[in-house]
């Protein structure tokens, strides 16, 4: 008797344990595949690639890197964060790959460099801290993975994204070697700057006027700050591919400053 009881308690027993099992395997929510951080260069050839991956905030991340034809590890090449301009109604996805095609890539062309274009997430812009996050967290994982040189990393943007780099470039000197803001005000009034700056701006700009960028540059230069201010004479805001020729003669600044 004592042992049919004992069998009939293991039976139940182990039934509970079977529904338990079976209940956290139900309640478990289906699982993303994606990469954790970016993709390898052994995996990636030459050329543009979009690719997502999930940040430490939860969020997918979707970007767009275009990759120089000579990456190799012994020789390591520039690396360029572009931020795309602002957008009305739903993002497109990799949309800051079809700026960086736009202005940033045939500006850029002769340094061979890594370019990051992420696309922001949520319905905010680059100052928010998740998307301030995103980029620091995106940029630090390709210099950890990809054979990029440290001294020369840039971060570089249009409109939205020129805010953004006054914003995460002055908040993140340590990383970021170099920034270029083209047509975007500054947005939190850092006057110490230590890395360089070039800044583009229109005089003709009918969203974001020239007076308050020219302002904060003479500021910084009362500060001592190592800024150039390229003032453009007859560009409209929208005119986006037209910016790549200023663009471009940013360059040659550049390249000394990275001496």
């Amino acid at each position: 008797m004592k042992f049919s009881r004992h069998i009939l308690f293991v039976t139940l027993f182990t039934s509970l344990l079977t529904l338990v099992s079976c209940a956290q395997v139900v309640a478990q929510k289906p699982e993303v595949k994606t990469n954790s951080e970016p993709t390898k260069l052994a995996t990636l050839p030459p050329g543009i690639h979009q690719l997502t991956v999930a940040v430490p905030s939860g969020n997918l991340l979707r970007y767009t890197i275009s990759i120089p034809p000579k990456l190799k590890p012994e020789n390591p090449v520039p690396l360029i964060i572009a931020l795309h301009y602002g957008y009305s109604g739903k993002l497109t996805p990799f949309y800051g790959g079809s700026f960086m095609k736009q202005l940033v890539k045939p500006a850029f062309e002769e340094l061979d460099a890594v370019i990051i274009a992420p696309d922001v997430l949520g319905d905010g812009d680059w100052t928010t801290q998740t998307n301030e996050q995103a980029v620091v967290w995106l940029t630090r994982i390709v210099l950890k993975l990809y054979p990029v040189n440290p001294k020369k990393v840039l971060i570089t943007g249009f409109s939205m994204g020129a805010i953004g780099t006054w914003y995460i470039g002055g908040r993140h000197q340590d990383l970021f070697t170099a920034a270029i803001p083209v047509e975007g005000k500054p947005v939190d009034g850092n006057l110490n700057w230590t890395i360089p700056v070039y800044v583009i701006h229109s005089k003709k700009d009918e969203i974001l006027p020239l007076e308050p960028t020219q302002k904060y540059v003479e500021k910084l230069k009362d500060k001592g700050a190592n800024v150039e201010f390229k003032i453009i004479d007859n560009l409209a805001h929208y005119e986006t591919s037209r910016y790549v020729k200023p663009l471009k003669e940013a360059q040659s600044w550049l390249n000394q400053v990275w001496k």
